[in-house]
């Protein structure tokens, strides 16, 4: 089975310049390991980014300022637009 690979272009990474938000982790906000519908998936609060770490066929991680201290990958931040 060959497998195919989507090469990473540079565009799809985000920059320091950019104000995301973050997803939650189950049971992040409140508590626990269960999410409630009333939950919010976002954080409420903004951040920037404070490093990328990007390795050969990988995606990239990102790292945030005044953040949780774990990695998030692209799908789990959220552009915040800036008036």
């Amino acid at each position: 089975v060959q497998q195919h690979i989507k090469p990473i272009s540079s565009k799809a990474i985000l920059q320091d310049d950019v104000l995301v938000r973050y997803l939650y982790e189950p049971g992040e906000l409140e508590g626990g390991n269960t999410r409630r519908a009333t939950d919010p998936i976002w954080s409420v609060t903004i951040h920037s980014i404070s490093h990328v770490i990007q390795r050969p066929n990988q995606p990239a991680l990102y790292y945030l300022v005044d953040g949780p201290k774990r990695s998030f990958v692209r799908e789990e931040l959220q552009v915040v637009p800036i008036p």
